[in-house]
């Protein structure tokens, strides 16, 4: 069983996790640029890069970057399986390189372009479930991570000086990672159930016809403005009333609702007379059931027109 993450890395976490619970926009690219520089300040590292993967090339683009020039590596698309991040992401593993030179992934040409001098490596592949997303690569920590100082001197240090990352790192930065990944997804559902509830919404709002819908208990939860004006309610009326008390002057409606909800038996193409301001009205309606997006039952509607003319 692993053990929490210590205080330091707690810390982080947390800061993190405050960060994200604010984000409201989908802009992916800002989030992993804000992730990133907070996991190079809690590791320490000298420089970072956010890879984004394009499925269609089955490459790595830079898309952001710290502590190294940024503008070259845009320049350097890398393709799946080249270098340590292309590495990462053809067999979704985290790695830790201590010595980046002695390892045969390590890309040296990255570094002749930058001019930037790589000693150790941490590298995260962006997993949203099955699909890669992108890799996340954090290079030379400065410092030894807390409890791999040891007696005698720097033992643990990288070639070159510094410190090398550790398992709890990469425990860390992993965690980090795929917290960030499940709040993003989050945050593309909820958008996408906010724009197919607005349409929806739209929709039921413009009809030429009246539409009105109640949940399980009775409340209203809809009713579209023309409802409102061939019902003769308030166009202030508020959502979640006893549809008895909102249809006080039309109870047959009411109980054809509340019917509809207790049978589960819809119809369509009937009649409804009824009276309003001494003058008769005849309506023509058909009821519907309202189900959530799990398949069950939420409610019902009722569709209706005003059709007294063309009775006359």
């Amino acid at each position: 069983m692993k053990t929490p993450l210590s205080g330091g890395y707690l810390a982080a976490f947390y800061d993190i996790l405050q960060f994200l619970s604010q984000v409201r926009e989908t802009d992916e690219e800002r989030v992993w640029s804000r992730v990133l520089e907070k996991l190079a300040v809690a590791l320490d590292a000298e420089a970072a890069t956010y890879f984004l993967y394009l499925p269609r090339e089955r490459k790595l683009i830079a898309r952001y970057s710290l502590g190294v020039a940024a503008d070259k590596l845009l320049e350097m698309p890398i393709a799946i399986g080249e270098g340590v991040c292309g590495w990462v992401a053809k067999h979704h593993e985290t790695i830790i390189i201590e010595n980046a030179y002695d390892d045969a992934r390590f890309l040296a040409k990255v570094d002749e372009i930058t001019g930037f001098t790589t000693r150790n490596i941490l590298a995260v592949p962006l997993m949203d479930r099955l699909d890669l997303v992108g890799v996340i690569e954090l290079l030379n920590r400065r410092s030894l991570p807390p409890g791999r100082q040891v007696p005698g001197g720097p033992s643990s240090s990288s070639p070159g000086g510094g410190g090398t990352f550790s398992a709890e790192d990469m425990r860390f930065a992993e965690s980090a990672c795929r917290m960030s990944l499940v709040m993003m997804r989050a945050l593309r559902f909820e958008s996408m159930v906010s724009k197919v509830s607005s349409y929806h919404s739209s929709v039921l709002q413009n009809l030429g016809g009246g539409f009105l819908a109640v949940d399980l208990q009775g409340r209203t939860v809809l009713i579209n403005p023309a409802a409102k004006k061939i019902l003769s309610l308030s166009p202030d009326l508020p959502l979640s009333l006893p549809v008895h008390q909102v249809l006080q002057h039309i109870p047959e409606m009411a109980e054809i609702l509340m019917k509809t909800v207790t049978t589960r038996h819809t119809v369509k193409r009937q009649e409804l007379s009824w009276k309003h301001d001494g003058a008769d009205h005849l309506l023509g309606y058909g009821t519907l059931l309202l189900q959530d997006p799990d398949g069950n039952m939420s409610g019902a509607g009722i569709t209706f027109q005003d059709i007294t003319q063309f009775q006359r």
